[in-house]
């Protein structure tokens, strides 16, 4: 079974007891942190509010479950890496340096998360890369695309939640530790996700713009997988494919949200 709770990262005291009282078998995924409001940028002007969840909130859950020899799963980043036209094709490991230029405070927060971590050994970073759900959810990557005026011209990982979610059991049974890019096999161009929105929503609305690649300004590039899905022991789908299947399941109504009323 699986118990959820809103208690806030800041409550120590208030997680031990839950700890205490539940119990847990397989142990913790903590979900919660600060990724900035509307988007991460917030984080560079709010960066002790960020510092105060990213690392000294989470840190203190992965504390609390190492007191009770509870292996904890902890939701980082990504966005670490950018693609280098040097080296087409390149798939970055979870032992490659991040190589992203101007980081902000979220991501260089998130990359201090991961080596203060390692020092533990009940924790498992997840490293997740714009999450795609399957739904319009203005808070998931096809959400945003969908709504958004332009879009990069760029191609990269993503986290396909329904394809990933349930390796999560597997990983806490085996109590897997370190940090694990948590992203779908292969790449997902941004303008291949609204040419499938288009043609469900043809004649309906107006897609985003599609900018060059010069425009980028966030990381974006291919994370290697071959070390989650042999420690899952899942085969995972392509993310191209889980995307098209996605869109093309997606339902009229949700669909309707993005048409103006006029049309």
């Amino acid at each position: 079974s699986v118990l959820t709770t809103q208690i806030r990262l800041k409550d120590r005291l208030g997680l031990e007891k839950l700890l205490d009282e539940q119990r847990p078998r397989l142990g913790v995924i903590c979900a919660a942190g600060e990724r900035g409001r509307p988007n991460i940028s917030w984080c560079n002007d709010h960066p002790v509010e960020t510092l105060d969840a990213n690392i000294t909130g989470q840190l203190s859950v992965a504390a609390a479950c190492h007191e009770r020899g509870l292996h904890v799963t902890l939701l980082g980043t990504g966005a670490l890496y950018a693609a280098d036209p040097a080296e087409p094709g390149r798939k970055f490991t979870e032992d490659d340096a991040p190589n992203a230029a101007a980081m902000g405070v979220y991501i260089a927060l998130r990359q201090k998360m991961e080596e203060l971590t390692a020092y533990f050994d009940n924790v498992l970073v997840l490293r997740v890369l714009y999450p795609l759900s399957s739904d319009l959810d203005a808070r998931g990557l096809l959400g945003k695309l969908s709504r958004f005026k332009q879009v990069d011209r760029v191609s990269t990982s993503v986290t396909i939640l329904e394809d990933l979610l349930p390796t999560l059991p597997a990983l806490a049974q085996q109590r897997v530790t370190g940090v694990l890019n948590f992203t779908s096999p292969g790449t997902v161009a941004y303008a291949d996700v609204v040419a499938l929105l288009d043609s469900r929503l043809r004649g309906r609305w107006s897609p985003p713009e599609i900018r060059g690649p010069e425009s980028t300004s966030r990381p974006a590039a291919e994370l290697d997988t071959s070390r989650l899905e042999a420690v899952s022991g899942r085969k995972l789908p392509q993310a191209l494919e889980s995307v098209k299947r996605i869109v093309k399941e997606l339902k009229e109504e949700d669909l309707k949200a993005l048409v103006p009323e006029s049309a």
